[in-house]
C-alpha cells in the first residue's frame, strides 16, 4: 500500500565554527570592533546545515550606541527578510544541496566597516511522497546518528519486542515494530502514547505514527509518536489538504472516501427524504472538518455525535464549507480504505496493475465460474461497501472454504488488482483470507 506523503528534509545537528572575514585594518572605533566580537561570539558555533528557515538579530548595541546590521547571501534560492529579527529564508525543496555564505556587515557613523561570513548549507531535500512503508524504513535508516525527518511519517508493521513495558505513571510504553519483511530493519517505537498502548503485545499489527530518527544508532519513533490504532490505518492527510486547497464552487474531480467521527449534526434526518446532514474530523484534524451533506444510507437514521462512520461521494468547497456533496452514501467506517483502494483500482489503464497487492473485503453478488476440483479456484464478483458501480472480479481465487462459496457470502480476499481488457480484478493467484457465510 502506497502512502501519500510529504515532502521531508533531514535534520542536521553538525555544528561548525564560522569563517570571519579579517577587519580592516582602518578600523579604530573599539565599540565597532566589539559589536564584531559580540556577533562572533553568538553565531561562531551555529550548525553549519540550515535545512529550513531561521532567524539572526537585526542589529548589536555596544553601550549606547546601535550598528544596524546588514544580511546578504551569495546564493539565489536563500533570502534575507528584514524585520526586528531577520529571517533566512531557504528553500527546503531544493532538489540538490547549496552551499551559501551568509555575510554581516556593520558600520558606524564615521564609515567605518567591519564584517563576519558564515558558511552554511542546504541539504538536497529528500522525497518520500508516494514511497511504501519499506520505502520509508529504508529513508529512515540513512539517517546518521543524531538526525530525524522533519515530518510526521505513519507505519504499519507487527510487534516484535517490547523493550520497556507500560508505565502508569507516564501512559506510555516503548515497542519495536517490523515492518513487512523487513526483520533487520526494525522500528522502535519510544515512549508509545494512545488509546490501546497499555494492552499491547507481541505479534499485534499496529499502526503508529511519529518523527523518525537515529538515536545512537537505533531508528526510532521519538518520543511523542501515538498508535493510530490495531490494523492497518492509512492516512488520509493527503486527502484533506487537498480538499482545503478547492477555490469556492469547485469540487474534487472524482469521487473518494473518508473516515472519521461525528462532531455535529447539522441538519436532522429527514424521513421525507431520507438523508442527514452531519459533520466529521477525521484522524484527529479538528482544522480540517469535513461536512457530509444530505448524507444516505443504511444507519443514516440513527447517526449521533461520537459515531464513527465512512462517507463516500465527491468533495467540494460550497461557500467555504468543505463537504461532501449531496448524495455521498454512508458506509463502514473500516471500510474507507477499501473503498479508496477501489476507486484507485478503476482509474487503471488496460493491461496495467496497481502496485503492490491489496486486501478487500465484499460481498459475493456473482460467480461467473465455478469451483474446479481439477485447479482448486473458484472465479467471483463481489461488491466492496455497497459500490454496486465498481463490482472487482476476483479470478481464479484460490484458498480453504473456495469451493462452498455462495452468492451472498462475505469474503475478504489478497492479490495484485489490475484492469484485464476492461474487467477491474483481482488478478490470477488470489487468495481467500475469510468467509463469512450468508444467513
Amino acid at each position: 500500500m502506497k502512502k501519500l506523503l510529504s515532502l521531508i528534509t533531514v535534520l542536521a545537528l553538525c555544528m561548525t565554527a564560522c569563517v570571519a572575514v579579517a577587519e580592516p585594518a582602518a578600523v579604530t572605533d573599539a565599540d565597532l570592533k566589539a559589536a564584531r566580537s559580540y556577533l562572533n561570539m553568538m553565531y561562531k558555533n551555529s550548525p553549519e546545515t540550515t535545512m529550513t528557515d531561521y532567524t539572526v538579530v537585526s542589529k548589536v548595541v555596544i553601550g549606547d550606541k546601535e550598528f544596524p546590521i546588514e544580511w546578504t547571501v551569495d546564493s539565489e534560492t536563500v533570502k534575507i527578510v528584514p524585520g526586528d529579527l531577520t529571517t533566512i529564508d531557504v528553500d527546503e525543496k531544493n532538489p540538490e544541496e547549496v552551499t551559501y555564505t551568509l555575510t554581516a556587515t556593520m558600520k558606524n557613523e564615521a564609515g567605518e566597516i567591519v564584517s563576519l561570513s558564515f558558511k552554511h548549507k542546504v541539504p538536497a531535500a529528500l522525497i518520500l511522497e508516494g514511497l511504501s512503508y519499506e520505502e520509508i524504513v529504508a529513508a529512515a535508516y540513512t539517517l546518521e546518528d543524531g538526525l530525524a525527518m522533519e515530518e510526521t511519517q505513519r507505519l504499519y508493521g507487527t510487534v516484535v519486542a517490547i523493550p520497556t513495558v507500560w508505565s502508569e505513571e507516564y501512559q506510555n510504553i516503548t515497542v519495536n515494530i517490523q515492518i513487512g519483511d523487513l526483520v533487520d530493519q526494525p522500528i522502535q517505537c519510544y515512549r508509545l502514547s494512545g488509546e490501546g498502548a497499555k494492552d499491547l503485545k507481541v505479534g499485534d499489527k499496529i499502526t503508529v505514527e511519529g518523527i523518525l530518527k537515529n538515536y545512537k544508532g537505533t531508528i526510532e519513533f521519538d518520543k511523542g509518536c501515538v498508535l493510530v490504532g490495531y490494523g492497518e490505518i492509512v492516512s488520509q492527510q493527503g486527502i484533506l489538504d487537498a480538499a482545503y486547497k478547492l477555490e469556492d464552487g469547485v469540487a474534487m474531480t472524482a469521487p473518494t472516501a473518508l473516515a472519521g467521527e461525528i462532531v455535529s449534526i447539522d441538519t436532522v434526518y429527514s424521513e421525507e427524504y431520507k438523508n442527514i446532514t452531519v459533520t466529521i474530523v477525521c484522524d484527529g484534524k479538528t482544522e480540517q472538518k469535513i461536512q457530509c451533506y444530505r448524507l444516505k444510507g443504511e444507519g443514516a437514521a440513527t447517526l449521533a455525535v461520537g459515531d464513527k462512520i465512512g462517507v463516500y461521494g465527491t468533495i467540494k468547497n460550497y461557500k467555504g464549507t468543505i463537504e461532501f456533496d449531496s448524495g455521498c452514501q454512508l458506509i463502514p467506517y473500516d471500510a474507507a480504505a477499501m473503498v479508496r483502494t477501489v476507486l484507485s483500482a478503476y482509474t487503471l489503464e488496460d493491461g496495467l496493475a496497481m502496485n503492490d497487492t491489496a486486501t478487500l473485503t465484499g460481498v459475493i453478488h456473482n460467480i461467473p465460474t465455478a469451483y474446479s476440483e481439477e485447479y482448486k479456484n473458484i472465479t467471483v464478483d463481489i461488491t466492496v461497501a455497497g459500490m454496486a458501480d465498481y463490482p472487482i472480479q476476483c479470478y481464479r481465487l484460490s484458498g480453504e472454504g473456495a469451493a462452498e462459496l455462495a452468492v451472498g457470502d462475505t469474503i475478504t480476499v489478497t492479490g495484485t488488482i489490475k484492469n484485464y481488457k476492461g474487467t477491474i480484478e483481482f488478478d490470477k493467484g488470489c487468495t481467500l483470507d475469510a468467509v463469512v457465510k450468508a444467513e
